[in-house]
Parts: structure tokens; C-alpha cells; sequence
């Protein structure tokens, strides 16, 4: 029996690094589940894998590989992005397929050779049309694709019609043949070798392609391999996809009609565990072996005894509906303005007092664009809500606090306020709100019980005055992370 993952296969270092085991997303049982529906298809099947931009397409399609390949299912990944300047997705598909197949089962180059020659009699352009045509006869369905075919010729409509129907009946016949050959080369290499059914083939990147390579590319999928024992998924964003088609045919095209044609079943991939993500990651213990918590005066805690960075990360980051790309943008960033911090510390000696709340907030209003970011002045916290979310509450010492507020509070803590005893010595700004304005938070939030994070934000400037650090304000934070902005 051939095992696959002793095989010299194309991704074999995915078998250690991406797999759902180590998923970070907590996709381990999505992926098997997904991994059992789509080996249960023997008469070709086609599933879209949906997910926004940023969703970690791309890494569930490897730990899906992965995990096939360690099942024994000929397994092949297909990087549609990559040959996006070829112009000929069937080149690329084929090629790939048969390539893959080859270093995943000793007798498949044998075993192919007739695949490959009635592959080499395709002329790309012609043979689309004619499959749309065939399709039309077959089931009584138009493709677009024969409008898309005519763009290929530099001719006008006769003298296309005329190449057409020239090689008509050939392509046709060629379309036949390479879904049969396919079929039995299937099943001779499961014979042969003892690998299982179906053949999956996993494309990826579709949506960052021209609209016309993405159509191209699933007509394609649709008129070629849509064969028995052979399983597409294509991972796209349907949404952006809709919209390249629509770019080639027009705002009123039915773009979302026209992909159920070449899609059997969507399988919708679910916004990621941003919890489990980070704590994947070990921030805190990542951050405290940087030297970041004992270098640099952090705050607020998030209880009496904890700064737990994180915990404010995940939910600004739900807040703010961060992807898990803006959320690595976002670590990046974040990294990138406390080590300038502690470069400050170790150069001059003078630690730097900051509100990791207010931190994290001015990145991502600076990343979105928001424009709080620019019109918030030194002794005016402007806030403005994300209003698509701003219901958005979590919990801290056992209280639903909104996030709005603690983005509020956090924001007032920094604003300069001058008073007769603010003192400037070693240098540093020691700027802190009056305790006329601590009285009024302790008044108006008593219901709320959180006091702990009140003292946490709002007195630490009492706290560490004898210290004599730089309270970080406004000015300092808008400064560090449009420097941080470069950094993408």
C-alpha cells in the first residue's frame, strides 16, 4: 500500500506545519468534518469554501490538504493567483493535476500518458466555446463562457463562428475523452497503489484574480473535470467574486445565479476564534520575555492583579470586527510602538507610562481611517463609536461593560489636564484628570461596580508619581503609530 505522506508530494512540509491539530483558529473539527463530506462525493463534485478576505482561506486549504493527504487521498493544491498572468487556466489545472498525481503514485506518469496527449489537442480558446455550446445541447443551459471564448480571436463574429464550427465536433469529442481518461487513470492508481477515492483538488486565491482568469478558470473546472472521482473546492470570497464578474459582464449581470452553475454545495467558513487565536499566540509571556511589562508602565489591568493584554486585543478586536489578517497587522504594529517605547526607556532612562487601551484603539483608527484619529486634539478625547457594533459589551470583574466606554474613559485618562500640582520634574509629563473628574466617573458608574478599573485607569498618574515616568498623552500615542503605519 502507497502511503502519501511517505511520497515525495509537492507540500509535503504541510504535513508538519499546517495541519488541524496546530490550527490556531480552532478549525479542527470544521476541517475533519469537511474532510468527510467531500470524500463521501465519487461523481465529481464541486465545493466553494466561502470566507471574507482575511477569513484564513488559504491555511484551512493546507490543513485540509494535510489532512486528506494523511487519510490517502491523492490530494492537489492549486495557487490560481500565482498563474494568473498565463491567460490559460486549463494549462495550469492540468498541468498541476497530473504533475501532483505523479509524485503522489509511482505509476501515475505511465499511467497518464494518454491523459496528457488528448490534453495537448486542446487549443484553449475553441474548446470553451465549444464545451459551452455542448453544455447548451446537453442541458439546455447557455454558458457565458462562449461570449468570454469570442474575446480570444481578433476576428469578427463570422469569422469566429467559422473556426468554431470547424473543430466543432473534434472538441467535443476531446471534452469526452479527457473526462473518461480521467475517470479510468483514477481508478488504475487506486488500483495500483491502493490510495482511496475521490482525487481532491484544492484551488486557491480564485477571487484576487482578473474577473476574466476567475471565469475562465471555472468554466474550466466546470466543462473538463467535473468527472467521476475527482472533487473540486475552491476557496473564494463569493462576495468579491461577484463583483469581478460583474466587472466583465455588466452591474446588472445575476452574478450570484451564474456561480450556482459551477458550484454543487457552498460550505460557509465561520469568522475564526479570536480568543483561542491569541491565546495560541501567548502575547502576555511573548511580551514579559521582551521585557515590555517590566520596562514600561502598562495599563490599565483588567482586574485588581492582571494586565492582561490579550483579553483588551480579542475584544477591540471584536469590536472593531478586526480580520484575522488586520489582527496580525495589528500585533505588528502594536510590537513595533513598545519597542520604541522601551528604546526610549534604555537610552535615556525614563519609563513611559502607557494607556494600552488608548494604544490599541489609535492603531486601528489609524489602519480604518477613522477620523477621531486626526481631529483628536491634546486636551480633547474625541470618541467616535463603531456604530455597526456598538452594543458590543464584555466582561471585566464580573460586569457587562460597552467597550465604548471603556474606550471613553481610557481616552479622557490621557488628555492633559493642567492643575496647580502637576509637576514636570525628570523631564517627563505627568498629566493626569483632576480628582473633581474621578468623583464625577465614581458617581455616575457606581451602578456599573467596576471600580477596580477605574483606579486601574483613571489614578494610576497618583500611583506612579514618585516613580516620575512620562505619561504617555495624546500627541505621544498619535505620534508612535503613524510612525508604526509604515509597517504593513
Amino acid at each position: 500500500m502507497t502511503e502519501l505522506k511517505d511520497q515525495n508530494i509537492k507540500y509535503k512540509s504541510w504535513l508538519d506545519t499546517s495541519t488541524f491539530d496546530n490550527c490556531k483558529l480552532n478549525r479542527k473539527d470544521y476541517g475533519e468534518f469537511l474532510c468527510d463530506y467531500i470524500t463521501g462525493e465519487k461523481e465529481g463534485f464541486v465545493l466553494n469554501i466561502n470566507g471574507h478576505w482575511g477569513a484564513g482561506k488559504t491555511e484551512f486549504l493546507k490543513r485540509m490538504y494535510s489532512e486528506l493527504i494523511t487519510r490517502n487521498y491523492p490530494t492537489i493544491y492549486i495557487d490560481s493567483w500565482e498563474s494568473d498572468f498565463t491567460n490559460d487556466p486549463l494549462t495550469v489545472v492540468s498541468s498541476e493535476l497530473l504533475t501532483q498525481l505523479e509524485k503522489c503514485n509511482r505509476n501515475a506518469n505511465k499511467k497518464s500518458d494518454n491523459v496528457k496527449r488528448l490534453f495537448g489537442k486542446v487549443i484553449k480558446g475553441t474548446v470553451i466555446g465549444a464545451a459551452a455550446m455542448a453544455t447548451k445541447a446537453a442541458i439546455g443551459e447557455a454558458s457565458v463562457g462562449a461570449d468570454l471564448a469570442k474575446t480570444l480571436y481578433e476576428s469578427d463574429n463570422k469569422d469566429f463562428m467559422n473556426q468554431l464550427k470547424d473543430d466543432y465536433s473534434d472538441k467535443i469529442t476531446a471534452i469526452n475523452d479527457i473526462r473518461n481518461a480521467l475517470s479510468k487513470l483514477a481508478v488504475e492508481l487506486q488500483h495500483n497503489d491502493n490510495t482511496k477515492l475521490p482525487i481532491v483538488v484544492l484551488i486557491d486565491e480564485l477571487d484576487r484574480c482578473r474577473p476574466t482568469y476567475a471565469i475562465n478558470m471555472l468554466e474550466v473546472i466546470k466543462h473538463f473535470f467535473n468527472t467521476r472521482y475527482f472533487v473540486f473546492v475552491v476557496a473564494t470570497d463569493t462576495t468579491q467574486l461577484c463583483e469581478s464578474i460583474k466587472a466583465v459582464y455588466g452591474n446588472n449581470f445575476d452574478s450570484k445565479t451564474y456561480l450556482k452553475r459551477f458550484f454543487n454545495r457552498t460550505a460557509e467558513l465561520a469568522s475564526p476564534d479570536i480568543e483561542y487565536y491569541l491565546k495560541s499566540l501567548d502575547i502576555n509571556n511573548t511580551y514579559e520575555k521582551s521585557g515590555y511589562l517590566t520596562d514600561l508602565h502598562l495599563y490599565p489591568k483588567v482586574s485588581t492583579q492582571t494586565l492582561d493584554i490579550a483579553y483588551y486585543i480579542a475584544h477591540l478586536s471584536k469590536y472593531y470586527q478586526l480580520s484575522i489578517r488586520d489582527i496580525d497587522q495589528l500585533l505588528a504594529k502594536l510590537n513595533a510602538c513598545l519597542r520604541c517605547a522601551q528604546s526610549a526607556y534604555t537610552s535615556i532612562g525614563l519609563k513611559q507610562a502607557i494607556n494600552i487601551v488608548v494604544l490599541i484603539v489609535a492603531i486601528i483608527e489609524h489602519d480604518k481611517g477613522i477620523t477621531a484619529f486626526n481631529k483628536r486634539e491634546l486636551f480633547t478625547p474625541l470618541f467616535e463609536p463603531f456604530l455597526n457594533n456598538e452594543s458590543y459589551a464584555f466582561e471585566m470583574e464580573g460586569v457587562k461593560i460597552r467597550m465604548s466606554l471603556v474606550i471613553t474613559i481610557a481616552l479622557e485618562s490621557i488628555s492633559k489636564q493642567i492643575e496647580e500640582e502637576n509637576d514636570y520634574r525628570g523631564g517627563g509629563i505627568i498629566s493626569f484628570l483632576s480628582r473633581n473628574k474621578i468623583s464625577q466617573y465614581r458617581d455616575k458608574y457606581e451602578e456599573l461596580k467596576y471600580n477596580n478599573y477605574l483606579e486601574n485607569t483613571v489614578n494610576i498618574h497618583r500611583h506612579l508619581n514618585n516613580e516620575q515616568p512620562k505619561f504617555w498623552v495624546w500627541d505621544d500615542y498619535k505620534k508612535v503609530v503613524e510612525l508604526a503605519g509604515n509597517i504593513t
